[in-house]
């Protein structure tokens, strides 16, 4: 597991996004998500987090998707990705807004 691994994770602004909010929200509703996320059009996030970045965290174990209840929660694997994950929220003010 390794560095490589969580950058991975993390190299989708939608995937930094669903990430950041498990910190403070467990579960998150995947429905909820795309309303929040308002950077694109939510048809459009709401076919990529099912087809490409729910899978993916999901099969990183960063994440536990239920798909039939759009509900998302940490994965066994949350505590390799937690820290990272929590520094760039600590640290929102510092990086480019549109980093989430």
């Amino acid at each position: 597991m390794g560095f490589d691994r969580i950058a991975e994770a993390l190299g989708d602004r939608s995937r930094r996004y669903i990430l950041v909010e498990l910190l403070d929200h467990n579960p998150v509703g995947q429905t909820e998500t795309v309303a929040k996320n308002d950077a694109r059009e939510n048809d459009d996030l709401e076919v990529q987090l099912t087809h490409t970045h729910l899978p993916k965290l999901d099969d990183m174990g960063y994440i536990v998707w239920d798909r039939d209840n759009g509900t998302i929660v940490k994965g066994p694997n949350w505590d390799e990705i937690e820290s990272v994950v929590r520094l760039l929220s600590d640290n929102r003010e510092q990086i480019p807004k549109n980093t989430f």
